[in-house]
């Protein structure tokens, strides 16, 4: 994280690749205020093009508790990779928060049966795709729907 710290401050100016990876670093050691920051500036300098690191971002929105800003950027993201199984995941996760359980399940069957099985694993999202603690507590009581 210092180095990257280090690189952003040498850059003498934002550069979104840069805090795109710094806020990466910063959401995997539990800095989200901060993670979020980072990621709303580097959205912010890409906003004509939806990238992958917008679903870090929304994810990040929903651990700080900014549902409605999470869901917003989430649905910008499906829109974009409507048909990858992460992204189905996340807006599962996301639904099931709202109270939505039918569509949390609708958007779980759509994954492919040997994604969702990686999806429902809580293994899986904390130690491969090191989703924040509370996505993970919602696609977990989400897949009890299965």
């Amino acid at each position: 994280m210092k180095d990257l710290e280090l690189s952003f401050t040498l850059r003498g100016r934002p550069d979104a690749v840069i805090l795109q990876n710094l806020a990466r670093a910063k959401e995997l050691n539990g800095y989200f205020d901060s993670a979020e920051r980072d990621y709303a500036i580097a959205i912010s300098m890409t906003s004509n093009e939806v990238a992958p690191f917008w679903l870090r971002s929304a994810m990040v929105q929903f651990q700080i508790g900014d549902k409605f800003g999470a869901f917003d950027l989430i649905r910008r993201v499906e829109n974009r990779f409507p048909e990858a199984p992460e992204v189905r995941a996340a807006v599962a996760a996301m639904l099931f928060a709202k109270g939505d359980k039918s569509g949390a399940k609708k958007y779980l069957l759509q994954i492919p049966d040997e994604q969702r099985v990686k999806y429902t694993d809580e293994n899986f999202l904390k130690t491969t795709v090191m989703w924040p603690p509370a996505m993970v507590e919602s696609i977990s009581e989400a897949s009890k729907l299965l």
